[in-house]
């Protein structure tokens, strides 16, 4: 059998001993993004007022109909 695929990859002597530079290092602060959040607020805010107001004409409007529904049915 080949042993050759089961032996881990030559690597030069430079390469496999070098340790990263730490002042080279880049530390969490190097590249901060704030959260998302701030950058893409949420559509909530906007449309829960316009929810609401559809939600009250609904109520109104099923009460109105179940009025004249009614009104309908006693006069006959």
């Amino acid at each position: 059998m080949n042993n050759k695929y089961l032996q881990p990859p030559y690597r030069p002597k430079e390469e496999a001993d070098h340790q990263p530079d730490p002042e080279k290092e880049e530390g969490p602060d190097d590249h901060y993004l704030p959260p998302r959040k701030t950058v893409h607020p949420t559509e909530k805010e906007k449309w829960l007022p316009y929810f609401y107001r559809s939600l009250l004409w609904i109520f109104i409007l099923l009460v109105a109909g179940l009025s004249v529904w009614g009104w309908k049915l006693v006069m006959m």
